[in-house]
């Protein structure tokens, strides 16, 4: 009986485009388990691929086959992706499951990045910066190492990132029945009132109820960046508190910059690399980070980095209980670094997996001898850029200030790991 209930329910798998061979007790946290490196093996029409690689420069998508521990998704969707990182050598992917096969997942998932790991010569960036990102609480997407094959031949090292879509704001937020928008960079844009739907439309492309009307779709942004605008300071914090979530904004660029990270939400050409997600039945949106590769810049970068020309930001700084929580956020993170060497201990952790498939990498743009390079600098990071941002903190703020006690909850879901005895936040300089 349990013989032919299996043979029925592999049967329905191969009719869904998914063959399994002994892996039915995979999920999603085997497959981002970054302690092991994994293989994924693509097959692609040697036409398609050649036509692919020509037109790397477009989104156009073409089908293949996955194999990831045995199991098998047959005829997913698979496009070049990346802005700096695109080129024809090594791709990076986008995959789409259900591209050809209505309603298709793998381990759940609809989609899935490979990141070819092109702009960073120690290829941990991201992986590190969206690891310390999740270790302060805030949303980030899960990330491991994969060696890619197509069609048998070794294409390197590549991550494998979890998509921001909306089963990973379900997974974050309990709400999957939100509007995600994914922000492209067009040009320079800090926050400034654009006036037109059009053009926030340019820039804010909907991942999710594509179909809405464009009022619906865009007028809520339009509504946040007009109030973000408004002169008047005194109803400011009260006007954008409806369209924007301000304490996890203010605590995603604290972290950002904490990461060195010149080119997220406080970027050296405007705000870029993010999402934004407006819940259900409401207006008030939040930010996701996404491609972290140029973190880490330099261990000396200035925790105000890109706040003044920010307009979010710079009025947000101006509110006393902002101001003090984005400290507070630059503080912990300093903690961390300092009491449990984090970024060090991640390095190494990494490095073992990968080194060797890295060094392998026959279409990397960089030598062995930089990546080890590159990897080393990585590991005295956290502690140079620990005694920074605490000195840095204290010119600042001495003698007024020694610590901040704030009741404000620093992560997305809820969990705290210290607080004081009237149950707020401490978080010493």
């Amino acid at each position: 009986m349990h013989a032919r209930l299996a043979h029925w329910i592999a049967g329905i798998a191969l009719a869904g485009g998914v063959a399994s061979e002994g892996a039915w007790a995979q999920t999603t946290d085997d497959l981002f388990d970054a302690s092991k490196l994994h293989e994924i093996r693509l097959s692609i029409n040697s036409r398609d691929l050649t036509q692919l690689r020509a037109q790397y420069d477009q989104n156009t998508f073409y089908p293949a086959d996955l194999v990831w521990r045995g199991i098998r998704v047959r005829n997913v969707g698979v496009r070049s992706r990346g802005f700096g990182s695109r080129n024809p050598v090594k791709l990076g992917l986008t995959i789409e499951m259900d591209r050809y096969t209505s309603g298709q997942q793998f381990l759940g998932l609809s989609s899935l990045v490979l990141d070819n790991l092109w702009q960073d010569p120690s290829m941990l960036r991201q992986f590190l910066a969206m690891g310390f990102l999740r270790r302060t609480g805030l949303a980030a997407p899960r990330e491991s190492f994969t060696r890619v094959y197509i069609n048998n031949t070794y294409q390197g090292l590549y991550a494998i990132v979890e998509d921001i879509d909306a089963a990973f704001v379900a997974r974050w937020t309990g709400d999957a029945e939100g509007t995600l928008f994914e922000y492209h960079w067009r040009f320079p844009y800090s926050g400034e009132d654009l006036k037109e739907l059009s053009a926030y439309a340019a820039i804010f492309e909907p991942r999710t109820h594509v179909r809405d009307p464009v009022t619906t779709l865009w007028g809520p942004i339009q509504d946040l960046f007009q109030s973000v605008n408004d002169p008047d300071d005194a109803t400011w914090r009260s006007r954008v508190d409806r369209f924007l979530d301000l304490e996890q904004f203010v605590t995603q660029a604290a972290v950002e910059n904490y990461v060195a990270e010149n080119d997220g939400l406080l970027g050296y050409a405007g705000m870029d690399n993010f999402y934004l997600y407006r819940p259900s039945g409401d207006t008030r949106h939040r930010v996701f980070p996404r491609d972290k590769d140029n973190a880490f810049l330099q261990p000396d970068f200035a925790p105000f980095e890109g706040v003044d020309a920010n307009h979010v930001m710079r009025r947000a700084l101006a509110e006393p209980d902002l101001r003090a929580l984005h400290a507070s956020v630059l503080a912990r993170c300093a903690e961390v670094d300092r009491n449990e060497q984090w970024l060090r201990a991640e390095v190494e952790r990494a490095v073992a997996v990968i080194r060797a498939a890295a060094h392998a990498d026959p279409l990397k743009p960089v030598g062995n001898d930089q990546f080890d390079a590159a990897a080393d600098e990585l590991r005295d990071f956290g502690r140079r850029c620990s005694e920074f941002v605490t000195q840095s903190m204290l010119r600042l703020f001495e003698p007024q200030v020694s610590s901040f006690r704030l009741p404000v909850d620093l992560t997305s879901s809820g969990r705290q790991s210290e607080r004081g005895g009237n149950g707020e936040l401490a978080l010493a300089l």
